[in-house]
């Protein structure tokens, strides 16, 4: 799996997030009962998503770091693919 493709699913994971704990989308879950570990359930559902985004940042770094280990599967970032960076110089003006 490429790192890009990771990059891509944590932030369409993240982007979920966003949904299922604000309003509108954590509506469904705001009720008291029942209880799940002796948390109501609106901090249960709360509570579950910050694991999971735990999880999320845990599998991004296992990515990075295995990107990392083998050069030619890493993509960079910020760039599009294959595009390089060119330095161009400044004459010295003294």
């Amino acid at each position: 799996m490429s790192i890009q493709r990771v990059r891509r699913g944590v932030f369409g994971f993240f982007l979920l997030y966003a949904v299922a704990v604000t309003w509108p989308g954590a509506l469904p879950f705001r009720g008291a009962e029942p209880f799940i570990l002796g948390l109501p359930f609106s901090m249960a559902w709360a509570v579950l998503w910050i694991l999971l985004g735990g999880v999320a940042l845990w599998v991004l770094h296992w990515a990075e770091g295995r990107a990392s280990s083998h050069p030619q599967d890493r993509a960079p970032i910020g760039r599009r693919g294959g595009e390089r960076r060119t330095e161009r110089h400044r004459e010295d003006p003294s």
